[in-house]
């Protein structure tokens, strides 16, 4: 299993680089911390964000290519900036706890962006 920890920005080009590396990987666990919550931001919610000085994809890069259940967002992030999980991603009780444990446990390869 290849583990992600996403931090950056949807224009990030650390975040490009990931969802290239996240395209070729079929057995990916995505985790969303920090500004890499808004990579869960669909296009009718790009405004918004933009209003907030964050700029978003024009579609759901980070949806169309991992399924729901293997993207998992960190609570706090998500309640600080705004942004809904709803559909998208899985919210642990203790994200980072949660982090650890995939890291330890399942983690073949561990990229952080």
């Amino acid at each position: 299993m290849r583990i992600f920890l996403l931090t950056k920005t949807p224009h990030s080009e650390r975040t490009k680089l990931c969802l290239r590396l996240l395209a070729r990987s079929q057995d990916a666990l995505v985790y969303l911390a920090g500004d890499g919550v808004y990579n869960l931001l669909g296009q009718g919610e790009a405004g918004e964000a933009s209003q907030a000085g964050e700029t978003c994809p024009a579609g759901l890069a980070l949806v169309a290519l991992v399924a729901r259940h293997r993207i998992l967002a960190c609570r706090e992030d998500l309640e600080a900036r705004g942004v809904s999980a709803e559909g998208k991603a899985t919210v642990p009780a203790d994200f980072y706890e949660s982090l650890v444990d995939d890291m330890m446990r399942e983690g073949s390869r561990i990229y952080a962006f």
